[in-house]
């Protein structure tokens, strides 16, 4: 089960969920691109435990390592997640495409902190940025 609610970060908020959306289409489109070469004669499968293998290990040596290793898991899977679903109900999902800059950007945290302020209010805690406030639905309106 998931929840979506829309965050209201401060200024100094803003660029470290940025950061995060990049690092989470970032790390999607390359284990896409990963899956999409391979091909049915190679030995090795690819599955989310050797992309998770293969993103930690590219960590260690770049720029990846300043993000949130939470965000960019979870991207990976999110990808096999959606591959599972293409595979199993192919008449009722798409193949996973590429995720682009500006659309529908967005990142999941998989262990939530979660508090209330007020009726209205409430705070989520988002990996290196903080709690961050987001507006609760009351009577299906925000």
């Amino acid at each position: 089960m998931s929840i979506r609610e829309r965050l209201y970060p401060r200024e100094q908020e803003l660029s470290v969920l940025a950061r995060h959306c990049s690092d989470a289409r970032y790390v999607w489109n390359l284990a896409l691109e990963q899956r999409n070469c391979w091909r049915r004669e190679r030995s090795q499968k690819i599955t989310y435990n050797t992309q998770a293998h293969e993103l930690s290990e590219a960590r260690k040596e770049s720029w990846l390592k300043e993000g949130s290793a939470a965000v960019q898991q979870q991207a990976l899977r999110d990808l096999n997640q959606a591959f599972q679903n293409w595979w199993d109900r192919p008449d009722h999902f798409g193949r996973p495409t590429w995720r682009k800059a500006g659309i529908n950007e967005g990142f999941a945290i998989r262990d939530l902190s979660v508090r209330r302020i007020n009726r209205k209010w409430g705070q989520v805690f988002v990996p290196k940025c903080g709690w961050v406030n987001f507006a609760s639905l009351v009577n299906g309106v925000t």
